[in-house]
């Protein structure tokens, strides 16, 4: 078979090789297949000296041009410097499934203290849906979800996006969300038992004492607005927490306390103990822990 040469074929006019070869195996290729693709470091914001950046994972068709609902994701980092790369091939999995996938990096503790990770957080949600048409973003369609110190404030980012506490808008866009997400969260920074082997726990030398910017022992009431379980009577829309069983760093407690206060608030709320499971890694995953992710976010966003 011979094929002209000719610089003006479209995807449309180009001839297709049609010829038998012997051996050959085929594939066949429906135009419906996902692909994904990075952009990395996008800023998104600039405060206390720093460029504030995005991790973007895009589901895309071929040929195609479509939008799809958002995931917010806000990486733990025990409130510290972020690294903002390494969750990005399992966000990838998340792309999969037809999510553009938004990892956020916020000013950690050692720059600015409580709530400046919240205010961030909700700055990049509305970021994300001012750049949408660009970005292939569905913007009333925007899940936030996190793990760890991450846990702790896609929950407050999105039990408190309706009502305006720590936020410093810098568009005209809404910080809120359809859902949220939150993966073996610090939701408890008050809990004496809930950082088992973290011994200065409430200290200011301690992860979340750093991030309060003071000592949470002797000012737990100052302390208790970092505390997601206080927020239970906002208005915010359906959650789901996964939490591993022997999770040494934070405590599955937390996440039990937490479910517990929002059952009793009258909230929509999933809960799934992780067994077995430590601080994070590929338990939270697995094929089944995307499968539920899926399902939820699906679940939220047809509400």
């Amino acid at each position: 078979m011979k094929i002209e040469v000719n610089q003006n074929y479209t995807y449309e006019t180009m001839p297709e090789f049609t010829e038998a070869v012997e051996g050959a195996k085929e594939i066949v290729f429906t135009g419906e297949e996902m692909g994904i693709r990075y952009l990395h470091d996008v800023v998104y914001d600039h405060k206390d000296g720093v460029d504030l950046k995005l991790q973007i994972v895009q589901p895309y068709l071929f040929n195609q041009e479509k939008k799809f609902p958002c995931v917010v994701f806000i990486q733990g980092s025990a409130w510290f410097q972020q690294d903002i790369y390494g969750n990005v091939p399992n966000l990838g999995k998340l792309a999969e499934r037809g999510y553009v996938c938004v990892l956020v990096q916020y000013r950690h503790s050692g720059i600015a203290k409580f709530p400046a990770q919240i205010v961030d957080a909700k700055n990049a949600i509305r970021y994300v849906k001012a750049h949408a048409d660009e970005l292939g973003i569905l913007k009333d369609q925007v899940i936030v979800m996190g793990d760890s110190s991450g846990g702790h404030c896609s929950m407050m980012t999105g039990m408190t996006a309706k009502s305006g506490k720590f936020d410093e808008p810098v568009n005209k866009e809404s910080c809120e969300i359809r859902g949220i997400i939150n993966l073996y969260g610090a939701v408890d920074i008050l809990k004496p038992d809930g950082f088992p082997i973290t011994e200065n726990h409430q200290l200011p030398d301690s992860p979340e004492g750093q991030m309060m910017g003071f000592n949470l022992r002797e000012d737990p009431e100052r302390g208790a607005a970092g505390v997601a379980k206080n927020y239970v009577n906002e208005d915010f829309p359906a959650v789901l927490i996964l939490h591993g069983t022997r999770d040494r760093l934070v405590s599955c407690v937390q996440s039990v306390e937490l479910y517990q206060a929002l059952k009793a608030a009258g909230k929509e709320v999933d809960f799934y103990l992780v067994h077995h499971s430590d601080h994070g890694g590929p338990a939270f995953w697995t094929g089944q822990a995307v499968d539920i992710y899926d399902a939820f976010i699906r679940k939220c966003l047809e509400a």
